[in-house]
């Protein structure tokens, strides 16, 4: 990652520090033209773009998951793509991120809880539950 990438990813965690969400998007956008592996700057371009264009922000975390080889870099690219798709409606899509990022070292314990509220959305109680328990013992 490049300096000048760093200082557009924190002048663009200023602006959403202050609420400036365009200011903010255009900032990350930059650092991530600069460094296109530059996973936070990804992530956050992304989360920021899923609120008016949630195919676009899917997109922008796929492609970060094709030039990543790490694998905790992976679940936090998974993660997100996860949290994109379950807001954007599409939950199979959204399961298979998190199912993904579940099979990787470095998988977060809440990753059982974004399982449960997933399957419970989708009607699906006792393998939401199954997921609550996994998550009260990690």
């Amino acid at each position: 990652m490049s300096a000048v990438a760093r200082r557009y990813f924190v002048r663009g965690r200023e602006h959403l520090r202050k609420g400036e969400l365009d200011d903010a998007a255009r900032e990350l956008g930059a650092a991530l033209e600069l460094s296109p592996a530059f996973v936070e700057a990804r992530i956050g371009h992304a989360l920021l773009l899923a609120r008016s264009d949630p195919p676009r922000a899917a997109q922008a975390l796929r492609a970060g998951l094709a030039r990543q080889p790490r694998p905790l870099d992976r679940v936090r690219l998974l993660c997100a793509l996860g949290d994109v798709l379950t807001s954007a409606g599409d939950f199979p899509a959204a399961e298979q991120a998190y199912a993904e990022a579940s099979s990787l070292p470095g998988a977060p314990p809440r990753l059982h809880d974004r399982l449960a509220r997933l399957r419970a959305r989708t009607a699906r109680f006792a393998e939401s539950l199954s997921e609550l328990l996994a998550a009260a013992r990690s």
